[in-house]
């Protein structure tokens, strides 16, 4: 069997969750020793190619060069997690959904025909299936139950996956129905 690879992913953000990662200093290098840490430009300059058996996905969509690259990504991951409010929900860039990002493009740069920018910023989940999701600004290392399966209405941010009857103060433990681990409870 071979050694499973991670990749970590910056997307719009402010890289607060990547820094969580990287404090968790002995958590880290015990898990450095049981993966293969393929991509963290946070940590390390090397870049390994795909396939990964695990991403983990910092920051939202707010390109189109940024939904190619989530798309890629997702295609080259076996298990896809979303870390961070900027990935579960678009984070603080969101509030420009609720305006016109033209306008404030024309107030904030001085040359705003150079910005590339889409309408909203969007959580992956609005682009790409998203296998687990880990919530927080930024997300908190001392969680022991903060991952969650993602499903429709969690990936859109509508609230946390119901569908497990064991209860939120049980262990994590296998969710049958889902074929997954939950760990939401």
């Amino acid at each position: 069997m071979s050694t499973p690879t991670l990749a970590v992913w910056k997307f719009a953000s402010c890289d607060g969750c990547q820094l969580t990662l990287l404090d968790c200093e002995d958590e880290l290098l015990t898990l450095a020793s049981q993966v293969r840490i393929a991509t963290f430009l946070e940590a390390s300059s090397a870049i390994v190619d795909g396939p990964y058996d695990v991403s983990l996905v910092e920051g939202s969509i707010t390109t189109a060069a940024d939904e190619r690259r989530i798309k890629e990504i997702r295609e080259q991951s076996r298990t896809l997690v979303t870390i961070g409010a900027c990935a579960t929900a678009g984070g603080i860039q969101a509030l420009r959904n609720f305006a016109d990002v033209d306008e404030f493009a024309s107030v904030v740069y001085a040359k705003p025909e150079y910005i590339d920018t889409l309408a909203t910023s969007t959580p992956a989940a609005a682009h790409v299936e998203v296998d687990y999701q880990l919530q927080g600004c930024p997300i908190d290392r001392r969680r022991r139950a903060g991952c969650r399966r993602a499903s429709p209405s969690s990936a859109a941010g509508l609230g946390r996956d119901d569908s497990c009857e064991a209860g939120r103060d049980s262990a994590p433990h296998r969710d049958p129905d889902a074929g997954a681990s939950c760990v939401d409870c």
